[in-house]
């Protein structure tokens, strides 16, 4: 969020938000005061849980299904990218930030900024964030912020499902099946 240069009462969309960063995107937007948190998801089911973390509209995966969804946003959290990323940039209000932080669906076309460039008066921006840009102090930092944040209850860890470490390929196939709500946990397998 911080990225994005997300302030309070600003409205959001979590793209793909079933992810265990999408679920940590909802949670702190919610945390930090958002206007509106909104998601993108793949079942009313998934859409239920995420409403139970802070979000409170709740979209299919082309951005649409809620009738009282704001129809901008200032801050959308990308984590699916893939082809229809450029589509969700007209969904950005005036001054507007896109953060992708992750290519779950695959790189976007080519000529995405083709249609930021089209919006050019909208005065919107376009970022992508990793991890590893950030400073490791400054991330035992953050690390240590989230920590003690789900400690005294205010963010919740979703775990899905915990396997052992022999279990890593069948993690990255419930992974890339979709069928992962949260995060799965490796565990080292008992000598």
């Amino acid at each position: 969020m911080r990225h994005a240069h997300f302030a309070r009462g600003e409205s959001v969309l979590v793209r793909g938000a079933a992810g265990g960063i999408g679920v940590m995107a909802v949670q702190l937007a919610a945390r930090g005061g958002a206007g509106a948190v909104a998601v993108t998801t793949s079942s009313a089911e998934r859409g239920e849980r995420l409403r139970k973390l802070g979000a409170t509209h709740v979209l299919d995966r082309a951005g649409q299904g809620a009738a009282n969804a704001p129809a901008g946003y200032d801050v959308i959290i990308d984590i699916v990218a893939g082809a229809d990323l450029p589509s969700f940039f007209a969904r950005l209000e005036p001054n507007g930030r896109m953060v992708a932080v992750g290519v779950m669906a695959g790189m976007p076309p080519a000529d995405f900024g083709a249609e930021m460039v089209a919006a050019f008066r909208k005065s919107m921006s376009f970022a992508t964030f990793s991890a590893d840009t950030v400073p490791a102090p400054d991330r035992r930092a953050a690390t240590a912020e989230l920590f003690a944040a789900a400690a005294c209850g205010e963010l919740e860890a979703v775990v899905h499902e915990t396997l052992s470490l022999e279990q890593a390929v069948l993690a990255h196939q419930k992974m890339e099946a979709g069928e992962v709500f949260g995060r799965i946990v490796l565990t080292p397998s008992p000598r």
